[in-house]
């Protein structure tokens, strides 16, 4: 049984012609075996044009810029009391050094890139000392966590690069320099504060990384399961 497909009224095989609306009955084998009429559904495929990555970058350097601009000109003529607007400018710009030179040129060494990453984010930690008259925290506890921070990201760069780059590893190692770097941000606060060098809320947060790592460890040394969880997680 069959169904006209202009009014959907049910059909006899015999009738060539929907006896409704008149619509003309056609067989669909019969169109893959005489290819005297065009196919049902349009055979030819659409493509959306993919935007360039350049003019990301020139779309979001021009928000930043204006972002920065009106709460420059905010500041100056109708909010006067403090200086807010500079934070915000800064924040702009740290937000264009992260994203906008890795749209603009597509093979920026990632060396480089950390870089720029760094020393922008440690000249807007100046920035802000400046700013509040206070550079007792920049140079006590923001600057050594952010070096350690790029020390860890470089140590996470190398071993994936060198050692190994599948998921697996990279989970590992991911997770063995979080739980060390918690116990650094603690250990450089207690410093910085003054306070006895002892482990809290780190310890939590190293031990469930160990746990973790641990278990990525034994994945990753024992064939079967490895290939399991690939297998499992489609990777």
């Amino acid at each position: 049984m069959s169904y006209c497909v202009n009014c959907g009224v049910k059909l006899e095989q015999s009738l060539t012609v929907c006896p409704l609306c008149h619509t003309p009955v056609i067989n669909p084998n019969d169109l893959q075996t005489t290819g005297s009429s065009s196919p049902a559904f349009s055979e030819k495929k659409g493509e959306v044009e993919l935007a360039r990555r350049k003019d990301a970058g020139i779309w979001l350097t021009i928000v930043l810029l204006a972002s920065a601009l009106t709460c420059l000109i905010l500041n100056l003529t109708t909010f006067q009391g403090i200086r807010w607007s500079w934070p915000v400018i800064g924040a702009c710009i740290l937000l264009w050094v992260f994203l906008c030179p890795k749209m603009l040129y597509t093979r920026l060494p990632w060396s480089v890139a950390l870089t720029l990453d760094g020393i922008c984010i440690v000249g807007y930690e100046f920035f802000l000392s400046r700013l509040t008259r206070d550079s007792g925290w920049f140079k006590g506890l923001a600057l050594p966590i952010t070096l350690m921070a790029g020390a860890f990201f470089l140590i996470y760069v190398l071993l994936c690069k060198l050692i190994s780059r599948s998921w697996l590893a990279a989970l590992l190692y991911f997770f063995i320099e979080i739980g060390l770097f918690n116990v650094g941000i603690e250990l450089l606060i207690d410093h910085f504060l003054g306070h006895e060098l002892r482990l809290g809320w780190s310890a939590i947060v190293f031990s469930v990384c160990t746990i973790i790592s641990i278990a990525l460890i034994t994945i990753l040394s024992i064939a079967r399961l490895r290939n399991t969880v690939r297998k499992r997680l489609h990777f």
